[in-house]
Formats: C-alpha cells, structure tokens, sequence
C-alpha cells in the first residue's frame, strides 16, 4: 500500500499530471531542438522533483534536480552552438546544429556507468529506496543522456530509449505498490521512447555539425 510522505492522493495526481503534460510539449520540442525546450522541460521536472521525494524513489527525484541544472546549462549552450561563428558562416537554415562526440566523452561515460550504477544502488538500498536498482539504472543513464544533449550529440537518443524502457519497468512497480499517481509516467515514458526513435531520424536527416 502506498504511503505518502507530504501530497494528498490529488496533490500527487496533479503533480504527475501537469508534469508529463510539460513533459510531452518539451518532447516535441526537443526534436525539433527548439530554443523554448528548456523553458518547458523545467517546470516539468519542478513538478517530477516534488512527486518522487513524495514516493520515496529518492534518485528519481535527485535526477530531477539535476535536470533543473542541466536545463540551465542546455540554455546557455544552445546560445553558444547559435552564436558561433561557424554557425554564422554555414548554410544553416532549416538544420539542426550539432557536434561530435568525441572519444573522451564516451570513456567518461562509460566510467559514470560502471562506477554510478552499483555505487546508487548501495545508496539507494539503504535509504529503503522502493527500486533500487531500476532507479540507479535510470538516473545513471539519464545523468550521460541529459549530459549530451545540452552538447548537442546525436547519440543521447539511443541513452534515452534504453534509460526510458527501464523507467517504465521502474513505475510499473510503483503503481503496483500502490502509487497510482505514477501512471501517467508510464505513458509519458513510452511517448519518450517513440519521440526518441523521431529524434534520431529528425537530427539524422537535419543535423549540420558546428565543431
């Protein structure tokens, strides 16, 4: 039986509700690789924050957080990509800007991975998290995927579907503890996976590297 910690049964509903809706705008957006993404992803992940400390899935809700930050950063380095001067110089118009991923982004992914992952779990575990391992998983995973995005590297939508699958798995548990607030999660995820698979077909065909 689910239990608590602050939010009433319609407070969490509400929560959820508003932030997948946020969530599935910023979606469309991020395909698009739309300025305004990270204006919506924010309040989106305000709203995430609140929901998962009130469940106790507790690096849900720190990834959260984290998200907030990045979304902050992402802004800035759009602007950045936009205003440089290759940029101005190259036929943009009608191109999403990219860069290339490079060999030391990818070791230090894979070391935040082989490292982040059991180190959450331990953590996780003792804080009675409900998913430990699920929920390391996805904030591991999402942590590299959010990373790359706001440098703007193709290959964070393969991160995503991955991450995405294990964040369904993850909440199809929560709503059977009894957690139904997390339903709309569920949905949210799966949009996440289709919109991942357009991204990458969308930035594949559209994409102009900047570097």
């Amino acid at each position: 039986m689910n239990e608590h910690l602050f939010l009433t049964d319609l407070g969490a509903q509400i929560l959820s509700y508003t932030s997948t809706v946020l969530f599935l705008v910023y979606l469309v957006l991020q395909i698009m690789k739309h300025k305004a993404m990270w204006n919506v992803y924010i309040p989106s992940c305000f709203a995430a924050i609140i929901t998962f400390l009130d469940s106790n899935t507790w690096a849900f809700a720190a990834l959260n957080v984290y998200y907030v930050v990045m979304g902050a950063i992402g802004i800035m380095n759009y602007r950045s990509i936009a205003n440089s001067a290759e940029a101005k110089e190259a036929d943009t118009s009608g191109k999403i800007l990219l860069k290339k991923l490079p060999k030391r982004d990818i070791l230090i992914a894979v070391a935040i991975t082989v490292l982040g992952i059991p180190a959450l779990y331990f953590i996780l575990s003792a804080c009675n998290d409900h998913t430990p391992l699920l929920d390391a998983v996805v904030t591991t995973l999402s942590i590299i995927g959010t990373w790359w995005l706001t440098k703007s590297y193709i290959q964070q939508w393969w991160l995503w579907i991955v991450a995405d699958v294990f964040a369904i798995w993850m909440n199809i548990i929560l709503v059977n503890l009894g957690y139904t607030d997390k339903k709309p999660f569920i949905i949210m995820f799966v949009f996440c996976i289709i919109s991942s698979v357009v991204g990458l077909i969308t930035w594949g065909k559209k994409g102009k590297y900047v570097d």
